[in-house]
C-alpha cells in the first residue's frame, strides 16, 4: 500500500514537473516576447530635428554617449559600428536632400501607454478598440495633446462613432482605413509599406516616425492575452534592439503592455491585415508621418 502511494506521488509530480515545462517552454522561452530591459525612451522631436537637419545621424545611445552638434544633430562616437540608410529631410528653403542616417543598434520612442480597455472594462468597443487606441497613441504624442486616461478613453469612443458612420463599423479596421482614420481625425500623414523587413522597421524608427502594425492575434503569443488572444490585432512599433532582431511596442491589447518585447520573427509571422481568414491578410506596416518630415518615396506609398 505504502509501495502504491509513493508511485503514485512520483507519477503526480512528474506530471507536474512536465506540464510546467510545457508551459515555459510554449509562452516564453520559445517566443522570447516577455517584459525585459529596454533602451532609455527618446523623444521623437529629438530625431525628426536631426533628420531635419543636413547631418542627421543617429548615435548607438543618444540619450547618453552622444551630444546634439552646432546643426541640431544627433553626432555618434566614432568608436560605435552602425547600420546606415538614406532618407530624405527638408533642406534649405524647403528643398529635399538625401541624408545618410546611421541606425542606432538599440532605440525606443518615447510615445506614452494606455491599453484599448484604458479603466479595465474588456466589454464592447474596449474588446474591439485595438486599431482606435494605436493610433491614438500615436496622435497623442505627435500632435502633442497629453491626454490623460479620462480623456484617451473618450477619444476611442469618438473614433468609434467616426468608423460607424464612415465604413459602418469600427471593428476589424483594414490598415488603410486606419491611415485614412489618422489622417481625417488628427490630420497626421503616413505610408503603407508592403512585406516590410526588420530593416524596414528599423529606418522608419531612425527617422522618429512610429510604426502601427496589424496581425493575426493569435499568433503572438502574449501571455497576458484571453483565450489565447484576439482574432485580428494592432499595436504600436516604438522601438528595436538590433542585435537580437526584437522590437519594442506598445501593445495596446494588455495593461501590461507597455514596452512590451517581441522577436521579429514572431511578429513578422503574425503580421496580416484583415481578410478572412485573416491568414489571408496581406503584410503590411503603417509608417506614421510626423509634421515637417518627409519619407524616401521610393519604397513606399502614400496612404490615405
Amino acid at each position: 500500500m505504502k509501495r502504491t502511494r509513493l508511485i503514485f506521488a512520483a507519477i503526480h509530480l512528474a506530471v507536474v514537473m512536465v506540464f510546467g515545462l510545457f508551459i515555459y517552454w510554449k509562452f516564453f522561452r520559445d517566443s522570447g516576447d516577455m517584459k525585459e530591459p529596454v533602451p532609455e525612451a527618446v523623444a521623437i522631436n529629438t530625431l525628426m530635428d536631426a533628420n531635419n537637419s543636413e547631418a542627421g545621424v543617429l548615435g548607438n545611445n543618444v540619450l547618453g554617449n552622444n551630444a546634439l552638434n552646432n546643426n541640431g544633430a544627433i553626432t555618434a562616437s566614432t568608436s560605435e559600428t552602425m547600420q546606415t540608410g538614406l532618407t530624405q529631410a527638408n533642406g534649405p528653403a524647403g528643398s529635399s536632400i538625401s541624408v545618410e542616417l546611421k541606425l542606432p543598434k538599440e532605440l525606443n520612442l518615447d510615445i506614452p501607454f494606455y491599453a484599448q480597455a484604458p479603466y479595465a472594462n474588456w466589454d464592447m468597443p474596449w474588446q474591439e478598440a485595438c486599431e482606435e487606441a494605436s493610433i491614438l497613441l500615436v496622435a497623442n504624442v505627435v500632435n502633442k495633446y497629453e491626454w490623460d486616461r479620462e480623456q484617451f478613453k473618450d477619444e476611442i469612443l469618438k473614433l468609434v462613432d467616426w468608423e460607424k458612420k464612415t465604413f459602418g463599423d469600427y471593428k476589424h479596421t483594414t490598415v488603410a482605413q486606419t491611415a485614412r482614420m489618422l489622417k481625417e481625425n488628427f490630420g497626421i500623414d503616413s505610408v503603407i509599406k508592403e512585406n516590410p523587413t526588420f530593416d524596414d522597421v528599423k529606418l522608419a524608427l531612425a527617422k522618429g516616425h512610429p510604426v502601427v502594425m496589424m496581425f493575426a492575434g493569435k499568433y503572438i503569443g502574449n501571455p497576458n492575452y484571453k483565450n489565447g488572444g484576439p482574432v485580428y490585432h494592432a499595436m504600436v512599433i516604438k522601438g528595436y534592439k538590433d542585435d537580437q532582431e526584437k522590437l519594442i511596442t506598445n501593445d495596446v491589447g494588455t495593461r501590461k503592455g507597455a514596452d512590451w518585447v517581441y522577436n521579429w520573427k514572431t511578429l513578422q509571422n503574425a503580421l496580416h491585415d484583415w481578410d478572412e481568414p485573416i491568414e489571408n491578410g496581406a503584410k503590411r506596416m503603417l509608417e506614421v508621418i510626423p509634421p515637417n518630415t518627409k519619407t524616401n518615396g521610393t519604397d513606399s506609398s502614400t496612404a490615405g
